[in-house]
Parts: C-alpha cells; sequence; structure tokens
C-alpha cells in the first residue's frame, strides 16, 4: 500500500525536475545578448577589409551562434528560405542605446568563405524583435558599406566589384579586384521593420532613399 501511494508521488517529483531543467535549458534575451562582443555607435565598415575577405578568403573559421539562441532572430526562418544553403549566423557586435538593443551578424551560409552578409536585428530592451536589415556584405559583384549611428540609422552605400580578369570566367585564384564603381548610396531606419538579405534597390539614382525590399 505504501508502495503504491509513493510511485504517484515519485513520478510527479521526476516530471517536476524535467519541467525544471527543460526551464532552465532556455536561454534567456541577456544570454542571447552576451553571445554578441559589446561595441559602440558610430559603428562603420571599412570597404578595404570586406574586399580583402573577398580576394583572400581567410580560412579561419568564425565562431558561429548557438541553435539554442536562433529563437531570437526570427527573421533567420525567412532567409533561409531563399536559399538551400543552411544559414549560420556568426555574432559580430551588439549595441545599445536608450530606447533599443541591437546585435550584428554576418548570415554565413554552408561553407561559403569570402562572401559576406551582414544583418542587424533591433530590439525593444524587453526583448521584442523590432526589426532586421541588411547593412553591409561582400560578394564577387557587389561590396556594401554602411555607417550606424547612435540614433540606429544606417548610412549606406553600394559598390560594384570590378576584377582584372572576368570573375564568372577566371574566378579568384590568381584574379583581384581592379577597383569599385559606386552604384548608390541610401538610408535605413533600422528601427523599422526591414530585410535580413541583401538590398535590390529600386533606383540608381545616387542619394535615393528607397530600396525595394523584395528578395533578389
Amino acid at each position: 500500500m505504501k508502495n503504491a501511494k509513493l510511485i504517484p508521488a515519485l513520478l510527479l517529483a521526476l516530471a517536476s525536475f524535467v519541467t525544471l531543467n527543460a526551464q532552465d535549458a532556455t536561454p534567456t534575451f541577456q544570454q542571447f545578448l552576451a553571445q554578441f562582443p559589446k561595441a559602440a555607435l558610430p559603428y562603420t565598415f571599412n570597404a578595404q577589409d570586406l574586399q580583402s575577405q573577398l580576394e583572400t578568403r581567410p580560412a579561419t573559421k568564425a565562431a558561429r551562434l548557438g541553435w539554442e539562441y536562433y529563437q531570437f532572430l526570427p527573421e533567420l526562418e525567412r532567409s533561409a528560405a531563399y536559399s538551400n544553403m543552411p544559414v549560420c549566423p556568426e555574432p559580430v557586435a551588439s549595441f545599445e542605446t536608450k530606447e533599443y538593443t541591437a546585435v550584428l551578424y554576418n548570415l554565413a551560409r554552408g561553407l561559403s568563405r569570402g562572401a559576406k552578409t551582414y544583418s542587424i536585428s533591433v530590439f525593444t530592451k524587453d526583448g521584442t524583435h523590432v526589426g532586421t536589415h541588411f547593412v553591409a556584405g561582400v560578394n564577387p559583384e557587389t561590396l556594401t558599406v554602411a555607417t550606424i549611428d547612435e540614433t540606429l540609422r544606417a548610412s549606406v552605400t553600394e559598390y560594384q566589384v570590378n576584377w582584372e580578369n572576368n570573375y564568372r570566367d577566371n574566378g579568384h585564384i590568381g584574379n583581384k579586384v581592379t577597383g569599385l564603381t559606386l552604384l548608390i548610396s541610401t538610408t535605413l531606419e533600422l528601427t523599422s521593420v526591414g530585410n535580413p538579405d541583401q538590398l535590390s534597390w529600386t533606383s540608381t539614382d545616387m542619394g535615393s532613399s528607397a530600396a525595394d525590399l523584395a528578395k533578389k
């Protein structure tokens, strides 16, 4: 009789233990933020640094965000839907303003090296996602740089990458970038809804502030 009473009690204790462990295993928003090195605003990307990433294709493997933190970046699923390569975000920096918290990361895809796609996700102080924008990056055809100011506004400039020999025919081995041709400049309000992947601009006019946020 005593054993019969003990079994339900033991099962209840075991269920409580499993529930508590599951709760402990769920990271908090602050733990998510701790994955990103703190940085000050304004924050500027350097065109030469991005260009060197494209030419040298460094073999060093950057630290990637643990999968348990993906839940804090709701745009990852949307981004992944437009590519058959897995999305593996690499933490770059975090920023604080009076009203918002933001994290900057490279949307690494698969095993590709050299190409970079930097996105910034903005949150309210309680961790509510506000929006995500592509702000900088490089691939064999275009290079995009940005300066993010203290109000979380990004001044973005996109360039065409010019190669000594046609990249599609010759690749990067024994090839080099001969220059950058200015394509467009624009301003993004990072506290608005956005697009985590590279932008297609609606206009090639310099100084245009309109951008087509549809996927390429």
